[in-house]
């Protein structure tokens, strides 16, 4: 009785394949970047990903600009607004951003931040981690910071 047991849980991989069904490994866990803006302002983040770049150069270019966190015509994060991504890790190999601004509407006064912050998969982040950008103002600097968890 056991020998039939073991052959029949043998077969069961080779039944499934012949089936025509495929066993699909477990998706890779999902990197979340949060855009927090934590100013009085509208903020444009300035935020870029990608799947390939292994260094700034790489990564800051126009093709790795991120507008899909707002639906609004502009990517901009209104004044204390959070805007969350949830990508694949596939899809990160580094994070970053560069000369955010912020747009004071009263004064109208356009600030760009002099903060470039880069992170690199396997050195910065790991695939299943939390990035978040903040992006305040101190006085009358604007900044752009990161916090990975």
């Amino acid at each position: 009785m056991r020998t039939s047991t073991k052959i029949v849980g043998a077969l069961a991989p080779l039944a499934v394949l012949l089936s025509g069904c495929v066993i699909e490994s477990p998706p890779s866990p999902l990197t979340t970047v949060e855009l927090v803006n934590s100013t009085v302002h509208d903020v444009r983040p300035n935020l870029y990903t990608s799947g390939s770049a292994t260094d700034v150069a790489g990564l800051l270019v126009t093709a790795n600009l991120r507008s899909d966190f707002t639906s609004r015509p502009f990517p901009e994060l209104r004044a204390g607004e959070t805007a969350t991504l949830r990508l694949e890790c596939a899809d990160v190999q580094s994070i970053g951003v560069d000369a955010p601004t912020v747009f004071n509407a009263t004064l109208l006064a356009v600030t760009t931040s002099a903060d470039r912050i880069f992170l690199l998969r396997g050195a910065d982040f790991e695939c299943g981690a939390t990035v978040r950008f903040t992006y305040s103002e101190e006085g009358e600097v604007f900044r752009a910071t990161v916090e990975v968890r």
